[in-house]
C-alpha cells in the first residue's frame, strides 16, 4: 500500500507556484525532516540532492482528498496521517 502511494506522489502540478517556496499555492510548504517522524520517508528522499533534489529541506506536499484517502489507505491500516502528492520546491514542471 505504500509503495503504491509513494508512486501516486510524484505527480507534478501546473498552479502558480509561490515565490518563496517555490510550492504551487494549492500546495503546503513542508519540512522534509519533521515529517521522518510520522512515518513520511518520501519526503526526504526527493529533497536529496543524490536523487535530483535541491537539498534544502523543504518539499511542497498537495493532501488527497479526503475520500479517495479513506479508499486508498483507511484510517485504521494508514500508517501516516494524511496522504500527500510530494513534489519537489525547486521544480515547476
Amino acid at each position: 500500500m505504500i509503495a503504491a502511494a509513494q508512486l501516486l506522489t510524484t505527480a507534478s502540478l501546473a498552479d502558480a507556484t509561490r515565490p518563496e517556496s517555490e510550492c504551487a499555492s494549492s500546495n503546503e510548504v513542508l519540512i522534509a525532516g519533521d515529517l521522518l517522524p510520522m512515518g513520511y520517508m518520501l519526503p526526504a528522499e526527493i529533497d536529496a540532492v543524490a536523487n535530483g533534489g535541491n537539498g534544502d529541506g523543504i518539499v511542497c506536499g498537495k493532501p488527497w482528498n479526503p475520500v479517495v484517502q479513506e479508499r486508498m489507505c483507511p484510517a485504521i491500516e494508514c500508517p501516516v496521517p494524511v496522504l500527500y502528492q510530494f513534489r519537489e520546491n525547486g521544480r515547476t514542471r
